[in-house]
Parts: C-alpha cells; sequence; structure tokens
C-alpha cells in the first residue's frame, strides 16, 4: 500500500523539520517543501489513474470533452492552492497563505465561467 510509504516520507520530514526548526530555521522551510513535494510526486500515478477513469465514464456518458477538461483544471488549480497555500502556512507566511487561497478560487471562477454562461444561455433557451 501505498499510504505507508507516503506516511513514512512524511513522518521523517517532519522529524527534520522538528530538528533543524531549532538550529536552521530557513533550511527547515525547504525541507518541508521538498518532503511535500516528493508526497505529491508519490501520487501522480493516483492522480493519472483518477483522470483516465473520469476521461473515460464521461465518454461514455456522452460529456462534451472542454467539461471534462474544464473539470480537471478545477482540480489541478484547486490542488495546486491548498499545497502552496499549505507550505506558506507552514513558513509563518499566512497573510500570503490567504491571498494564495484567494486567487486559487477566483480562477476556479474565472475557468468556470464559460460554462456557466452556457447553462444560463441553455436555461434561457429552453424558457423561450
Amino acid at each position: 500500500m501505498e499510504i505507508f510509504g507516503i506516511a513514512a516520507i512524511a513522518l521523517i520530514t517532519t522529524f527534520c523539520v522538528l530538528v533543524l526548526r531549532e538550529v536552521k530555521s530557513e533550511l527547515a522551510a525547504a525541507v518541508a517543501l521538498a518532503g511535500g513535494i516528493i508526497v505529491v510526486l508519490s501520487v501522480v500515478d493516483v492522480f493519472t489513474d483518477i483522470f483516465s477513469t473520469i476521461a473515460a465514464i464521461a465518454k461514455r456518458a456522452g460529456l462534451a470533452t472542454s467539461v471534462v477538461t474544464l473539470l480537471f483544471k478545477v482540480i489541478a488549480v484547486g490542488y495546486v492552492t491548498e499545497f502552496s497555500a499549505s507550505v506558506m502556512d507552514d513558513v509563518g507566511l499566512s497573510s500570503l497563505s490567504d491571498k494564495v487561497t484567494l486567487a486559487g478560487k477566483l480562477i476556479i471562477v474565472g475557468v468556470s465561467l464559460p460554462v456557466v454562461v452556457k447553462l444560463f444561455e441553455f436555461i434561457a433557451g429552453m424558457l423561450s
């Protein structure tokens, strides 16, 4: 099971960060970032499997490729935003973390806007 390897990496990173915080806090932040990147890279195959499964389901359901692409973009923006904000919180930059979270939410709204417009056009067409 992959989770044991991921948990081991996270625990080792946590221990290293706790030790380094007392000695050299800048290095502790770099180690925390590196550990986070390693954990994320460890599950790239899982993301690939999830995305291909969603794409296959969407194809069978007859959904447009643009909808599936939008879904993937929204998921990617959400995960990148969360990861970045968490790293900034770990370093003590909660104000910057909040701004990154706000930016991620705004980007998700912006990316989703074409689908929302099409939905409103569809509803307006059905009402007229």
